[in-house]
């Protein structure tokens, strides 16, 4: 009797254990979730860059016997710029043209306090640029080498009777830092600054009258000159030509 009451209880006990083990190959797990990141692939390694300058506020060489602290000119879509990449070196060749009537003081003796007149200023030049980093945001230095072409036709206000023809011719170095942001993959807008030094080789005619005959008063002189532009362009630049097809 003994004995069968021990077999009964152990049979009861081990309905009871197997009743509760769970087989983990039954067992529903949720899904895991895994929180979505947006990424954006910007491949800025391209064969050719076309950019136009779309504003700049800067200097230009000496007019006439202006004082040495030059006025800053501004002006809007004048200039383009293309770029040959090659990894992180560029090579750059730009042009630029102003054209604006001015106003500003002369130094010249018996001149009047304001002179006014139609100025024209062109630029070309070549140099090489090195961005630091290919991301998004780039940090770019380098210099460009140039020629500048600058012409002045001048009058004094409060019916002065004397005008003149100013030109000028000048090399330029003119070394350079700005940065580029790539707003989509081609497309970026750009800053940059620079600092020029240049040689310049100046001519201005005085004449008595403003119909620009006879024999003029005459002044012909070279001199090395500097000059700033703080925003030297603001551009938009379009990226073409993948390196790594």
């Amino acid at each position: 009797m003994r004995y069968l009451l021990l077999v009964i209880l152990l049979c009861f006990g081990a309905v009871q254990l197997s009743a509760q083990v769970t087989n983990i190959d039954t067992v529903d797990y949720p899904d895991p979730i895994i929180p979505k990141s947006n990424t954006h692939n910007f491949n800025t390694d391209f064969w050719y860059t076309i950019a136009v300058r779309a504003y700049a506020y800067e200097q230009f060489p000496q007019l006439l016997n202006q004082p040495s602290g030059k006025q800053y000119h501004t002006s809007y879509f004048n200039g383009l710029l293309f770029k040959i990449n090659d990894n992180q070196i560029s090579y750059r060749l730009q042009a630029a043209h102003f054209r604006n009537d001015i106003v500003f003081s002369d130094e010249c003796e018996g001149c009047l306090p304001d002179v006014g007149g139609k100025l024209r200023n062109t630029a070309i030049k070549l140099g090489v640029e090195k961005s630091v980093n290919y991301s998004r945001v780039q940090p770019y230095f380098g210099g460009d080498l140039g020629f500048m072409f600058q012409q002045l036709n001048t009058q004094g206000f409060a019916n002065t009777s004397v005008f003149a023809e100013d030109t000028k011719n000048a090399l330029l170095f003119s070394p350079f830092v700005g940065a580029k942001v790539y707003v989509v993959p081609r497309v970026a807008v750009g800053a940059e600054a620079n600092f020029n030094i240049a040689y310049t080789y100046q001519k201005t005619n005085n004449y008595t009258d403003d119909s620009f005959t006879g024999a003029p008063d005459q002044v012909k002189r070279y001199r090395w000159e500097y000059f700033f532009a703080p925003v030297a362009a603001i551009t938009i630049q379009y990226s073409f030509g993948l390196i790594n097809q």
